[in-house]
C-alpha cells in the first residue's frame, strides 16, 4: 500500500512556517518577558516523545512511516500511554514554538494541526 503524498510530519512542518509567519507579522505579546522561555520545555519533551516512539519501532523492525501497513503492533513502552506518541511529541514541540514566540495566534495554527491530524 502506498502511503498518501501529505503525511503528517508535512502538515507538522507547514504549521510550523505557518506558526513563525504568524509570530513575526503579529507582534502582540501575550507573557511578561522571559516567561516565554517556559516553551524550551515542551520542545525538548515532544522531541524525547518522538524519539522514544522512533527506537521502539526500530526495535520491533516495523515500518515507520505514517499511514502505511506496520508489519509488527508495538504496545509497549510510550505506546502503554499513548497510541501514537509522534504526534504527541509534534504538538509537544508546536505548544512549545507558540511559547517561545509569544503570541496568540500560532495557537490558532496548533488547533488546526490537531484537527488535520485527528480527521485524517
Amino acid at each position: 500500500m502506498k502511503p498518501p503524498k501529505i503525511l503528517p510530519p508535512h502538515y507538522f512542518a507547514a504549521s510550523l512556517i505557518a506558526m513563525l509567519t504568524l509570530g513575526y507579522v503579529f507582534e502582540e505579546r501575550l507573557l511578561p518577558d522571559t516567561w516565554y522561555l517556559v516553551g524550551i520545555a515542551p520542545i525538548v519533551l515532544g522531541v524525547v516523545i518522538a524519539g522514544v516512539a522512533t527506537r521502539q519501532f526500530t526495535k520491533a523492525k516495523t515500518n515507520i512511516t505514517p499511514l502505511t501497513i506496520s508489519t509488527t503492533l508495538v504496545t509497549k513502552g510510550i505506546f502503554t500511554v499513548t497510541r501514537n506518541p509522534m504526534y504527541v511529541g509534534m504538538v509537544a514541540i508546536l505548544i512549545g514554538i507558540a511559547l517561545l514566540l509569544n503570541n496568540l495566534w500560532p495557537w490558532f495554527v496548533i488547533a488546526l494541526f490537531w484537527l488535520v491530524i485527528r480527521i485524517g
